[in-house]
């Protein structure tokens, strides 16, 4: 035991100072995520209200403003070192440029997002990017890479537990098949669509059965559980009675003998 004490105290000195020290890097974390939240407030303000310029049929000086918009928070984003600010920035310059058509600058911005995406292995994100980068693709008619784009954003998807990746890929392809031109492929791409969501509902439809089953199966359960308890309860009330029942007619019994020997010494 004296000697284990040594030990012991070393191995403390080494392990609690990398608890605390992990603690205190943690901490340092959420503290740099709260400060730079609390400053990039302006700048998320900025991004929500170019979204709502930047809509489908707007006029070029509102998608001009779009992008003054968002711009001024992008400088924002930058000075704080906020990569997922900035992805989503580059994003909605993507979207902005590609309304404007405006390909190239499009295609930049995009690629900008889909790189911090890598960098982080945000899948999702990289899927998205994926079938922004395709769509701009598809209207300057470079259906080759387009293509590209689309066959790795459903290889992603499918790697993904939920199949809503899976379903946003095959609308894009629907798209992609009709632009080109291919009737035949556009229809199984929008057939595979619907299967997808027929999977989806037949499998909420199988835990609510499943839910329901467990459900009636716990309530017979305590219906048999009820009904054994009323049956043993009965049974042992029966019982009873018959017991009442012997226990007085012994008593009745000996009452009768008691007066009978009675009457005869008399």
């Amino acid at each position: 035991m004296v000697k284990l004490l040594p030990c012991l105290s070393i191995l403390f000195f080494f392990t609690c100072p990398v608890s605390s020290a992990q603690t205190n890097t943690d901490s340092a974390q959420l503290a740099r995520t709260a400060f730079i939240k609390s400053q990039t407030v302006k700048a998320d303000s900025l991004n929500d209200l170019a979204l709502k310029l930047a809509q489908p049929g707007a006029s070029f000086n509102d998608l001009g403003k779009a992008i003054d918009h968002i711009m001024a928070g992008l400088h924002i984003y930058s000075k704080f070192r906020d990569s997922v600010g900035l992805r989503e920035t580059f994003d909605h310059l993507g979207l902005v440029y590609h309304l404007q058509k405006k390909f190239t600058q499009a295609k930049w911005f995009i690629l900008q997002s889909n790189e911090i995406s890598r960098e982080k292995h945000d899948t999702l994100n990289i899927i998205s990017s994926l079938l922004a980068l395709a769509s701009v693709k598809q209207d300057i008619k470079d259906f080759t890479l387009a293509k590209r784009d689309l066959d790795e954003a459903l290889s992603l998807a499918k790697t993904q537990s939920k199949i809503d990746e899976q379903i946003e890929v095959q609308k894009a392809l629907v798209k992609y098949y009709t632009q080109e031109g291919d009737a035949q492929k556009a229809a199984g791409a929008f057939n595979r669509i619907k299967y997808l969501n027929d999977s989806v509902a037949r499998a909420i439809a199988g835990q609510k059965n499943a839910t329901v089953l467990t459900q009636n199966t716990r309530t017979d359960s305590l219906h048999h559980f009820s009904t054994t308890l009323d049956e043993e309860d009965a049974d042992r009330k029966s019982f009873v009675i018959i017991g009442i029942t012997l226990i007085t007619a012994a008593l009745a019994g000996i009452c009768v003998l008691l007066y009978r020997r009675s009457k005869c010494k008399t």
